[in-house]
């Protein structure tokens, strides 16, 4: 009996070394390294949100901060350990996520997927604006025949508005020719030039006519249904033959007024 009992005693003891030996190795110390340094959560936090760390100090296993961010100041507190955001929240008590993205917004190379997403074709003109409150990218997307015109919020990357307008050769049945015969039958003249133009979707050809009087008119003539849609004249040369008219009648009454002063001399 008293052999195993000192048996038993030398196993104890044995045991309570190696127990003794491992929780100064790796008891204190793991705990120890587990915990970032104020330094490293300093780091993460700035690295993290773009700002700067006013004030840090370790409360348990969580480091409470405050970070200033263009001239906006931010109550943070993170686990310790794992470096975990648990809150950021404003000084004015408006709470933020920890994920929400940070003011510098999305890559322009997101930008350029989530745009090409909404539209197909090449990307010609991308430039990041300043929205309402909010920084945004317009990018003008163009195929063969179509030019889309798109916005997106920088920091979110949802789409704000998309409108397209076709580029192709509008439609037309007419020839020139056949507009000109067309103009001329309204107003009678020489044809001195046609040109084809569309706004708000119609397409129309406007033909300028030299009247035989010498005045001007442009007559639109609807491209496909060869309806008449207007005339315009030119009434500058009328302006010129009302002026020339009244100079004319000036010239009249400085002779009519000199030969009175002529006859009252005679007088």
């Amino acid at each position: 009996m008293k052999k195993k009992g000192w048996k038993w005693l030398i196993v104890c003891v044995i045991l309570a070394g190696i127990i003794f030996i491992g929780w100064n190795k790796l008891g204190p110390s793991k705990a120890n390294a587990e915990i970032l340094s104020e330094k490293e959560a300093q780091l993460l936090v700035e690295n993290r949100y773009q700002g700067t760390v006013t004030q840090i100090k370790l409360a348990g296993k969580q480091y409470h901060m405050k970070l200033e961010k263009q001239e906006l100041l931010y109550q943070i507190k993170i686990d310790a350990t794992s470096g975990k955001i648990l809150s950021l929240q404003k000084l004015d008590n408006k709470t933020i996520l920890p994920d929400e993205p940070t003011s510098t917004g999305l890559s322009e190379e997101k930008i350029k997927a989530i745009i090409l997403s909404e539209a197909n074709g090449k990307i010609t003109s991308l430039e990041k604006l300043q929205g309402n409150g909010s920084p945004i990218y317009k990018a003008v997307v163009t195929t063969e025949n179509k030019q889309t015109t798109i916005t997106v919020n920088a920091v979110t990357g949802s789409i704000l508005s998309t409108k397209s307008i076709n580029i192709h050769e509008p439609p037309k049945s007419l020839t020139e020719a056949e507009a000109g015969q067309i103009a001329t039958k309204q107003v009678k003249g020489i044809v001195d030039h046609i040109w084809l133009e569309t706004k708000e979707s119609v397409t129309y050809y406007l033909i300028k006519i030299k009247s035989p009087s010498g005045q001007e008119a442009i007559v639109q003539v609807h491209a496909i249904t060869g309806k008449v849609l207007s005339v315009t004249w030119d009434d500058r040369k009328k302006e010129d033959d009302d002026k020339k008219v009244d100079r004319e009648a000036d010239d009249d009454q400085k002779i009519d007024d000199k030969k009175k002063d002529d006859k009252n001399d005679d007088h």
